[in-house]
């Protein structure tokens, strides 16, 4: 098992966005071209050790990546809205996405 500080991770949120300012300004716009995209949670990842099991569907969620950025605006918005370990996901599925968009692997 291994194990990461928060402080750690402070500091690795914050050389993401040290990277984004200096690539593209504080105040641009992320350009994000997915709308649904497929994941496979956590917890499913040993199900999928062989290239035979990345077929089933039925372990692979859907997530739908304007309704992940609607609700984290709402987050970014209201200082009395709680912030969830599902807003955790949501912020990873626009961190992917941006990955992908900016080092596309095809």
């Amino acid at each position: 098992m291994s194990n990461i500080k928060v402080s750690e991770l402070k500091i690795l949120f914050e050389r993401v966005i040290n990277k984004l300012e200096t690539e593209y300004g504080k105040d641009s716009e992320m350009k994000l071209n997915t709308s649904v995209y497929r994941l496979i949670p956590t917890y499913k990842w040993n199900k999928f050790e062989k290239p035979e099991d990345w077929f089933s569907a039925s372990e692979i969620s859907q997530g739908d990546l304007q309704d992940d950025l609607m609700e984290l605006k709402k987050l970014i918005k209201d200082d009395d809205r709680i912030c969830t370990f599902v807003d955790f996901d949501r912020l990873a599925s626009i961190i992917r996405e941006i990955s992908e968009v900016e080092n596309p692997v095809e």
